[in-house]
């Protein structure tokens, strides 16, 4: 009996073993991987990842990795994909090192296969500058049906943060895993980001963990998503402690030591000199600061005015990061400074006046991190923004640009979540951004005194939408800036513009349109000058990451024609009410005859501005018809009386 015990003890941990063994070996192809032609899932992709797995052991202070990649080429525009490069960060004393490069290219001859290996000649290391190395070769002959791939070994010193881990590649992913194996003197917090990757459970053995996703989309460029590091299926691991008393395991990247918990980070950073210089500043400095001590004055007027004065009198020298790169004294001598900088200036003359302010530490769009972990560790951030409470109700700001009104940021900081600085209850918080943008458009289509028919237009765009333009136009000029807007031109062609920021960011449009002779049969009048989308930017069968339109919107659209003498309303577009499932989104499209005239009306209404990427396929569609209804005209046909009297 004990014998068979031990036999099944044994059988356990044999197949647990072997369930964390590669099925992969160097050189032996599955006859799936022969067959390959095509991607069911992206079926336009000319190369695809058949497999890739890395596997990582530590031994003492080093991490040791194991990278295996293999690739097929399934068209003659992949063959491209045969120049590899390996990024590797060696630094100034070798934090990381590669050894034992293998690669090798096979090409098929019916059951034949055709074996090129590449020699020690074949691989170049390349100095990729500030520290980093790369290793270089090309496989040779590479064709339709070519199956290359490649090995090597890293050691890295630097495990304070471990190399990040993307599942996805820059063509579609037929299987993709990592495995690590984390000795018990090593602590370290996972932050995983990406839909698979959160709903894929690691499997477990003996301190070894394993990953591993399938079926992965190619990473690529898609409208609507100019942040697609921020949604990658991802991987990183973040030293939060050690059982050693040798603090030199932590290698040639810098380490910090962890806390347990927000307040004890937050009072840690509030200590340190140029923090505390902003938050304390002495009675000296406080004297340079801009002052309003009426007792009248509004606390929503007092700060804008304070925000005012630190926009137009601190330069900002382009320079993000979450900590300030100067005391408050040198900021205010030099009269410039970092995004940090500025805000906690910003921030200290907002206190000294008796208005609440906190420093906020955010995660913007593009830095990679589209879910913050619930540690505090700082190097998920990279911006710092100040939220300030006023009768009640939540501003945040950022005086580093002078586009952006009071209570506006920079949409690349239109983020779920924050860091909150505060003396007590610090911690991650939930931001919301309070605007009303979107577009306006009211117009009336009639005869002019020259006895044409011609527009008058007025378009009003707020807030964020007043923003994007009033950038748009200080970059062109006004006048290519109404030819690049509204696609227009002709000599009877007039626009007007006007801005204003209070009470809130707006855009005045006024135009006069272009003439319309009425020698014609038929009249094609298109009631609407602007619209948001000329064309569906939609076009793709498929969508890998979600589509982020950057902030909520509400356009409203109301035409009136005039219908003149000798015509009649021959046709118009009918009408549609049209709702995104989960009420993402509403388009409404109506034509009222009313005697001599016409009014055509609609509107567009997102309730959100992020669409995860399962909705595509609804939004598509969604778009697809807002772009063509909007353009479809009304038409009017001269009367019969008046085309018989001239006949």
């Amino acid at each position: 009996m004990k014998k068979i015990l031990t036999l099944v003890y044994i059988l356990i941990i044999f197949n647990a073993e072997k369930s964390f063994s590669q099925d992969m070996k160097f050189g032996k192809f599955s006859q799936a991987e022969k067959d390959i032609t095509a991607v069911d899932f992206e079926p336009d992709a000319d190369a695809v990842v058949l497999e890739e797995y890395s596997v990582n052991n530590f031994n003492g202070g080093v991490l040791h990795n194991h990278y295996h990649k293999r690739v097929k080429i399934l068209k003659e525009s992949g063959t491209r994909h045969g120049n590899v490069v390996v990024r590797y960060f060696f630094g100034k004393s070798g934090v990381q090192n590669i050894n034992k490069v293998s690669a090798q290219i096979v090409n098929f001859d019916g059951d034949q296969e055709q074996i090129i290996k590449l020699t020690k000649n074949d691989f170049y290391t390349v100095d990729g500058g500030n520290g980093w190395q790369e290793i270089r070769f090309t496989l040779p002959e590479v064709k339709v049906g070519s199956i290359y791939e490649f090995e090597y070994n890293m050691q890295d010193k630097g495990i304070s943060f471990l190399d990040s881990w993307v599942f996805q590649n820059r063509i579609p992913t037929l299987k993709s895993t990592y495995s690590i194996k984390i000795p018990s003197y090593l602590n370290y917090r996972l932050l995983a980001q990406g839909d698979k990757t959160l709903r894929t459970e690691a499997k477990q053995y003996d301190g070894m963990y394993k990953w591993e996703l399938t079926d992965l989309y190619s990473i690529k460029d898609e409208p609507y998503m100019s942040n697609h590091l921020d949604y990658l299926e991802r991987l990183d691991f973040q030293l939060a402690g050690y059982v050693s008393a040798n603090t030199s395991i932590v290698g040639g990247r810098s380490f910090k030591d962890s806390y347990s918990n927000w307040q004890e980070l937050t009072d840690f950073l509030f200590e340190t000199n140029d923090f505390s210089s902003y938050l304390k500043p002495s009675k000296v400095l406080m004297t340079s600061f801009r002052s309003n001590g009426e007792e009248n004055t509004k606390e929503l007027e007092k700060a804008k005015e304070i925000y005012s004065y630190v926009q137009q009198n601190i330069k900002y020298n382009d320079r993000i990061g979450y900590y300030p790169s100067q005391d408050l004294k040198s900021t205010l001598e030099k009269k410039q400074g970092s995004r940090a900088d500025i805000n906690l200036t910003l921030l200290a003359q907002l206190r000294s006046n008796g208005l609440n302010a906190y420093p906020v530490m955010l995660s913007s769009k593009g830095n990679g991190r589209s879910r913050l972990v619930d540690s505090p560790f700082l190097d998920q951030f990279n911006q710092l923004i100040v939220l300030t409470v006023l009768d009640g109700r939540e501003y945040y700001l950022d005086a580093t640009n002078e586009a952006y009104t009071f209570g506006h940021l920079p949409l690349i900081f239109h983020v779920d979540q924050g860091y909150l600085l505060k003396e007590k209850d610090a911690g991650l918080i939930s931001l919301a951004f309070h605007h009303r943008s979107g577009i306006n458009q009211i117009g009336n289509i009639k005869l002019n005194e020259n006895g044409k028919m011609q527009s008058q237009i007025h378009v009003r765009f707020s807030e964020y939408d007043a923003i994007s333009k009033s950038e748009l136009k200080n970059e062109l000029g006004e006048a290519d800036f109404g030819k690049e807007i509204f696609d227009i031109s002709g000599e009877s062609l007039e626009i007007l513009i006007s801005e204003k920021d209070e009470p809130k960011k707006i855009m005045d449009v006024n135009i006069s349109g272009k003439e319309i002779e009425l020698n014609q049969q038929m009249l094609m009048i298109s009631p609407f000058t602007y619209v948001r989308w000329h064309e569906n930017p939609l076009k793709a069968d498929t969508r890998t990451f979600p589509i982020d339109l950057l902030y909520t919107f509400n356009d409203l659209y109301s035409t009136i024609i005039e219908i003149p003498e000798g015509y009649e309303l021959d046709d118009f577009p009918e009408p549609v009410e049209v709702v995104i499932p989960g009420n993402i989104a509403t388009f409404t499209y109506k034509v009222e005859p009313l005697g001599n005239t016409v009014k055509v009306s609609s509107g567009i209404n997102f309730k959100y501005s992020f669409i995860p990427a399962a909705y595509y396929p609804e939004l598509k569609y969604f778009m697809g018809l807002v772009s063509s209804k909007l353009k479809e005209p009304v038409i009017l046909k001269k009367t019969q009386q008046i085309a018989s009297a001239k006949d």
